[in-house]
């Protein structure tokens, strides 16, 4: 294997045809994952709360508890993706979540929709957290933040259609139960044909690493040995090991502060417009549903945003390196944060709508990209298994953070907006202090 190709190697975007469909399945998962398990709940509360006569706080609190229990999915798939590899794990995971999203749709009783948002949050994390990652470690080692940066554009994508088409489905004839069942039968059917589509890794296919040439000869020992390795960096070690604390503990509460900006935008926007609508002469409930609208399309607007941000990200990553790149996403959403303060003012709006959606598809572009640098190819699986999770689980606490926090203020975004300037400071100081070096097994 040429084993240091030039910089035009690892930062275009050639990653030959079995490369890009693998990057475009990706993208798939992160789409239904963020869908699923995070963009909805701009309308699930509010739409079961409707229809069900539930409370849409309540609702939104459920996340929280939802999250943490799932995490225990991220940390028993993330060891069991060791074991099966990403094909068998992630299809059985998408069929199994796309049955529980069906059911979803008639729970009539807070309790039932505790216990299923629960159940696929928990079965979600096998496609959403671990393969995602794990398909693109596989694939490409070193073009990691380019390739990342064109899978996660899944995530600005869902934000950009997922609320607006479960919205739509809502409130046809077929109404929560059908729409749920009509999205639940599409994840059902990604899952069947994702037996046939993913592959393990590019050897399985003839395919190279980062699409980099190699001889047969190499291509064929580096899949037996990918296939054999035992990564030395068991639970036990992982757990004792600074970088993965650093990292998991830095980009949990970088996440965090963004699925508390992106889960609850809608509802920060319309608390914006609908004063301003009142004012200008509408009734409360025509200025309420006039707001709903546009603010569904200012989340759209930032997640086309974010189609872009996404690949900025990934090759921001390629050239200046995933810490430096991380500090500067962690910067763009303390400036993101005091626009959204300031929202009121107009033009601030629409500057904040760039900055929110800029950051959409970063995360988890640049979480997976410094799991791959500080621990390579060989041990990214075995460390990916316990930082994802872990991270996932702190990110958790943003809806119980925005819920108190906007009930001890009487629904005034100012304080939780602040409480996320501190939160994203610490995980902006934690990622300074990761290794520069990679300490895994190097190809």
């Amino acid at each position: 294997m040429n084993s240091q190709p030039d910089s035009k190697q690892l930062t275009n975007s050639r990653f030959g045809k079995y490369g890009w469909s693998m990057i475009i399945y990706t993208m798939l998962l992160y789409y239904f994952w963020a869908g699923l398990c995070v963009d909805g709940l701009n309308i699930y509360p509010d739409a079961f709360a409707a229809r069900y006569g539930m409370d849409s706080n309540v609702l939104l609190g459920f996340a929280t508890p939802a999250g943490i229990i799932g995490i225990i999915g991220g940390i028993l798939f993330g060891r069991m993706v060791i074991k099966t590899g990403v094909r068998r794990m992630c299809s059985w995971a998408l069929i199994v979540t796309g049955v529980l999203y069906g059911i979803f749709g008639i729970c009539k009783t807070p309790v039932m929709y505790l216990i299923v948002l629960t159940a696929f949050t928990f079965v979600s994390m096998a496609f959403g957290l671990i393969a995602t990652a794990t398909l693109m470690g596989n694939w490409f080692p070193r073009k990691k933040g380019i390739a990342l940066g064109w899978a996660t554009m899944g995530a600005p994508l869902c934000t950009a259609t997922f609320p607006a088409i479960v919205s739509a489905l809502y409130g046809t004839k077929l109404g929560i139960p059908g729409g749920s069942a009509v999205i639940g039968a599409v994840v059902v059917i990604l899952g069947i044909v994702s037996f046939f589509w993913i592959k393990n890794y590019p050897e399985e296919v003839g395919a190279y690493p980062d699409n980099i040439a190699e001889s047969s000869e190499q291509m064929k020992a580096q899949l037996a040995e990918m296939a054999e390795y035992k990564s030395p960096f068991t639970i036990g070690k992982l757990l004792k090991d600074k970088d993965m604390w650093l990292i998991s503990l830095g980009f949990g509460l970088l996440w965090m502060v963004t699925v508390g900006i992106v889960s609850q935008f809608v509802p920060r926007m319309i608390s914006v417009m609908v004063p301003a609508n009142i004012a200008a002469g509408m009734s409360p409930e025509a200025a309420a549903g006039a707001a709903s609208g546009v603010a569904l399309k200012m989340l759209t607007i930032a997640a086309i945003c974010g189609l872009v941000g996404s690949y900025v990200w990934g090759w921001l990553d390629q050239k200046i390196g995933t810490k430096l790149a991380s500090c500067i996403y962690a910067i763009s959403y303390i400036v993101a944060l005091l626009l959204l303060i300031f929202a009121k003012i107009q033009v601030l709006t629409y500057i904040a709508i760039v900055f929110v959606g800029f950051g959409i598809g970063g995360l988890l572009n640049l979480m997976a990209s410094m799991v791959i640098a500080v621990y390579g190819r060989y041990d990214f699986t075995a460390a990916n298994s316990l930082v994802s999770p872990i991270a996932s689980l702190i990110q958790k606490a943003a809806f119980v953070i925005m819920a108190v926090a906007l009930a001890k203020s009487g629904g005034d975004y100012t304080v939780p907006y602040l409480i996320f300037i501190g939160i994203d400071v610490v995980g902006m100081i934690l990622l300074l202090f990761v290794t520069n070096k990679c300490k895994g097994r190097q190809e």
